[in-house]
């Protein structure tokens, strides 16, 4: 199972989705890479919430056309 703990209710452009502890967490965007102060908003928001962010990997994502 996974909660969804913030959502972009505007454009759902992107969500914070957790699993069913605080192992697990997810940051989704519908584009290769998010603005800076929206990735510090959540990444605020899980560490107050109590997930390891200093342990949050970060993937580089490449565009295919």
């Amino acid at each position: 199972s996974y909660n969804i703990i913030a959502l972009d209710k505007v454009a759902y452009q992107w969500s914070m989705v957790a699993g069913p502890d605080t192992d697990y967490l997810w940051i989704l965007s519908r584009t290769p890479a998010l603005d800076q102060a929206t990735v510090d908003d959540l990444v605020s928001t899980a560490k107050t919430l109590g997930f390891k962010t200093d342990e949050l990997i970060w993937v580089s994502q490449v565009r295919i056309e």
